[in-house]
């Protein structure tokens, strides 16, 4: 297997367990016993990076997620957009998407904040959910291929040097 297949399953595991982190947080504390302050360590990890303000997340266990629900579809699109990649791009020659195609992506997340700190919209769940999905499943196409062309950057400059003249020695 080449190393770009072995990078790609790598992003997948870690994507894979950052979402299951999402739900661990709250099924942990909501379970009890030795398990909370796992819970809670996970919940203050993802509060380094998201505001978890109570109404804006999507609840399960009777707890809120890990992460509000537009992060929460964020991560969890860019884990299908992920499982989509290979499919729809080879792993071996990453390529970027346009700015405009990223610029798109982020359009409607960008407007759904504007039109909701300037008052004009509120923000609910679905319009972040969507908004955050829409994002999110795009994101790959934008980090994978920089980390892909890191892998096979590095994993071809760290081949050894080979030499075609027979009988020579390198002193």
């Amino acid at each position: 297997m080449r190393p770009v297949h072995y990078a790609y399953i790598l992003a997948l595991a870690a994507t894979v367990l950052w979402c299951t982190m999402l739900v661990a947080a709250p099924y942990f504390v909501q379970s009890g016993g030795a398990w909370t302050p796992v819970g809670e360590t996970i919940y203050h990890g993802f509060h380094r990076i998201c505001h978890q303000i109570d109404d804006r997340c999507v609840h399960v266990f009777g707890l809120p997620m890990a992460a509000c629900s537009r992060c929460s579809a964020i991560y969890v699109a860019f884990l299908a957009g992920l499982l989509l990649y290979p499919f729809l791009r080879r792993l071996s020659s990453p390529c970027l998407p346009s700015r405009t195609t990223l610029a798109l992506a982020i359009a409607p997340m960008i407007v759904d904040v504007v039109l909701a700190a300037s008052g004009i919209h509120e923000s609910g769940t679905l319009s972040r959910l969507i908004t955050g999905t829409f994002f999110g499943v795009m994101l790959p196409f934008v980090v994978m291929p920089v980390y892909l062309g890191a892998v096979l950057e590095h994993s071809t400059s760290s081949l050894p040097a080979t030499n075609n003249t027979k009988g020579t020695v390198d002193a």
